[in-house]
């Protein structure tokens, strides 16, 4: 026992173990702020084409289809590591939008820039997701219909 209390109260001792701990602190601290910076890169290409895709729910709009089924595709991409609000905002949009459903102008509006604003909330906090309430039940497996 005197041993380690001679060793733990030596300069030489702490001359090494300081720095040694120093650098696994950093490295573990690096590590981190990589995987948020990836994850932060990886929902703003994600958010892009989403925002991108919502083109296609625009009377007129070119490619329409094409960018329904990409917005589809985004938002079940999202499912990878957006968090819920997005998620549930997105499909709350898409319900709007349904065509079995009728909703107003004012609802599809809000819709919309509760998704974009759920979007922007995700952006800004640059939080890692570790949790998440969804389930199986919650995931809506959606296609495009064709005219």
């Amino acid at each position: 026992m005197s041993f380690f209390v001679g060793i733990f109260s030596s300069i030489e001792f702490w001359k090494f173990a300081l720095p040694l701990l120093g650098a696994i602190v950093a490295w573990f601290t690096n590590e981190w702020r990589k995987r948020i910076v990836d994850q932060y890169q990886r929902k703003e290409s994600s958010y892009k084409e989403l925002l991108h895709s919502l083109q296609g729910f625009y009377i007129g709009a070119n490619n329409a289809e094409d960018l329904k089924s990409e917005f589809l595709n985004q938002l079940n991409i999202a499912w990878l590591y957006c968090p819920d609000d997005v998620i549930k905002k997105g499909y709350a949009f898409l319900d709007t939008v349904h065509t079995q459903k009728i909703s107003s102008d004012t609802e599809k509006e809000f819709a919309l820039g509760a998704f974009v604003a759920a979007i922007r909330t995700d952006l800004l906090s640059r939080e890692l997701i570790r949790t998440t309430a969804l389930s199986a039940t919650d995931f809506k497996h959606l296609g495009v219909n064709k005219h």
